[in-house]
């Protein structure tokens, strides 16, 4: 689910492109693309840094070193081009005389970016003259932050801030010192440093402060000048081939919406045709196998499925990898019309039981996944991975306060001013026309914060850019359906059965919140057939957990415990054996 108190918002520029086709030298190539705010800096090199590949890749500098796969590149003595159909992205660059720069444009969601690269004999090493990080203790994660300074003949410098934990980097600073006080803005996200440094220069203590909050933060002084990238974490549960089952790259349409969907099936190769499930994700843009902070849930769970006789499929939301569409001014309701048309689709695969397809939905996918069975009787069952039971505004409020407690927190004047703060913001966007600009509902926002705000924080900053972080990201379509969309009347309609699992410390979806009012909805509706189990010890994500805090996501190895997909499994047959699916 979307975390109203996320303290990083940082809008990523991916870069996104598929598997070479076309044959090319293995020299490398390396280019940086200022987009105003951030600067992006890539390399062209041998898949698999394989020095006689034929195949080539590209890496992301700024985005944790994130390497991807090109598709129709073509390089000769005049050109370089590839198209990144994923993203609907691409670049086009003319090659000088002496066959060493390429000069270009990247297109993309409308923009576009000049783009040089030079060619270059080996991996370039980028070298700032100066390099400070420190750990952000942020609440609901802890965040690996670092500063880049690179000095220029003129006696100017370039500042670079990074967020190392979320891979992303390049956002555009500004330093200044007078005497021992330091002071670096990231006008681009809101954020700013304070600090003093210390006698020797090694390091300065201040705080980072940004949306209205301010956090204590020790920036130390590396001795290396490398920008050296984190191991990539260890994740033990994402599959890898060979697989004992079919894996298919599909795509199927949403003739509502007009959209081409794509995703994976993955099939059991069996002589009959054999039970299937839609895999549905929760909010924001989400892959086909809902990658999160290196981990595959959805992945995972299609292994683990297919192994055990269920075909699988998972695809890209719209507007996110290989699927077409906005997915910007998408709601519930129009990811519900993805989610069936997923299902049509394995509907029309002989190999599938089309009387035994149901939908499992993890977060918001289980909001989505009633309101498709609702409307469907063919539908099997569902399955509610930490689904949500009561509207968003209750989900949101109960999700700020545990996500405070499980970090730690216990101050009470903060769980104050932190429910106060997103209530002001919450009944802005709900009392507002939909057309209410955003100007007039910051500033009724900041009305509503000084009305709750101690007399500490009513400065006329604080107000300003709590209130302008809060309502950008609240203020569009999707959120506006969230906030009042009640699960119950969905719920009261579906008749076939129904498995709903909730982690015992899953802060973002409260198991005792939510898990009761499901039940009382499918009673209501006359539904028997359900099931609702609260696994302990475990997390939104479903992970073995300690605290259950935000900040456990990254440092858990596990990607989902197995007891939740044996249980699903195990749940999918029982209920054939019990003559439910037919």
């Amino acid at each position: 689910m979307r975390i109203i108190a996320m303290i990083l918002s940082l809008w990523i520029a991916w870069p996104i492109a598929n598997a070479a086709d076309e044959k090319v030298t293995a020299e490398y190539w390396s280019g940086s693309m200022d987009t105003g705010t951030r600067l992006f800096r890539f390399r062209i090199e041998p898949a698999g840094n394989a020095k006689d590949s034929d195949d080539r890749q590209l890496v992301s500098l700024d985005e944790g070193n994130s390497i991807f796969a090109l598709n129709d590149l073509h390089l000769d003595a005049m050109r370089l081009t590839f198209a990144l159909k994923a993203t609907k992205a691409n670049y086009t660059g003319v090659i000088s005389d002496d066959g060493k720069t390429s000069t270009g444009k990247w297109e993309q969601a409308g923009k576009t970016f000049n783009l040089v690269f030079h060619k270059v004999s080996s991996v370039p090493v980028d070298r700032p003259t100066e390099i400070w990080s420190g750990t952000l203790n942020a609440l609901i994660q802890k965040l690996e932050l670092r500063v880049r300074v690179y000095h220029r003949d003129d006696g100017t410098e370039d500042v670079y801030f990074d967020s190392v934990s979320q891979k992303a980097s390049g956002f555009k600073a500004t330093r200044v010192v007078d005497a021992s006080q330091w002071t670096i803005d990231v006008v681009s996200i809101g954020g700013k440093f304070a600090g003093t440094v210390n006698s020797d220069k090694s390091e300065v203590i201040g705080k980072w402060t940004q949306g209205g909050l301010g956090f204590d933060l020790t920036l130390k002084r590396q001795e290396s000048l490398t920008t050296d990238v984190a191991p990539v974490p260890n994740r033990p549960q994402t599959p890898t081939a060979p697989f004992p089952y079919g894996v298919e790259e599909i795509t199927f349409q949403n003739e509502t919406d007009g959209l081409q969907l794509a995703g994976t099936l993955t099939i059991p190769e069996t002589d009959r045709p054999c039970p299937a499930v839609v895999l549905i994700s929760g909010s924001g843009p989400q892959d086909r196998d809902e990658t999160l902070l290196d981990h595959k849930p959805f992945g995972v769970i299609a292994d683990y499925l297919s192994r055990h006789g269920i075909a699988v499929l998972r695809f890209d939301d719209r507007g996110t990898g290989a699927s077409n569409g906005d997915f910007s001014t998408a709601t519930s309701e129009d990811f519900a019309n993805d989610a069936e048309a997923a299902f049509e689709f394995l509907k029309s695969e002989p190999r599938v039981s089309a009387k035994n397809i149901g939908l499992i939905g993890h977060s918001e996918g289980g909001l989505i996944a009633p309101i498709v069975a609702a409307r469907r009787a063919d539908v099997a069952f569902i399955i509610l991975l930490a689904g949500p039971g009561v509207n968003g505004k209750e989900i949101l409020l109960s999700q700020g306060q545990l996500i405070l407690r499980a970090e730690g927190v216990t101050d009470e004047s903060r769980f104050s001013i932190q429910r106060n703060t997103q209530l002001a913001l919450i009944n802005t966007i709900l009392k507002a026309a939909t057309d209410a600009t955003q100007e007039s509902l910051v500033a009724e926002a900041k009305k509503k914060l000084s009305e709750l705000f101690p007399e500490e924080l009513r400065t006329e900053a604080n107000l300003q850019s709590t209130a302008a972080a809060g309502i950008k990201q609240l203020n569009n379509p999707w959120f506006r359906n969230f906030l009042t969309c009640e699960p119950a009347t969905q719920l009261q309609q579906v008749k076939c059965p129904v498995l709903a699992i909730n982690g015992e410390k899953d802060v973002q979806v409260d198991p005792h919140l939510n898990l009761p009012a499901i039940q009382a909805a499918l009673e209501k509706g006359g539904n028997s057939r359900f099931k609702m189990i609260e696994f302990p010890g475990l997390n939104h994500l479903l992970q073995t957990c300690t605290t259950g805090g935000l900040s456990e996501y990254s440092t858990t190895e596990e990607t989902i415990a197995p007891i939740v997909l044996q249980t699903i499994s195990d749940w999918i047959k029982e209920i054939s054996r019990s003559g439910f699916i037919k």
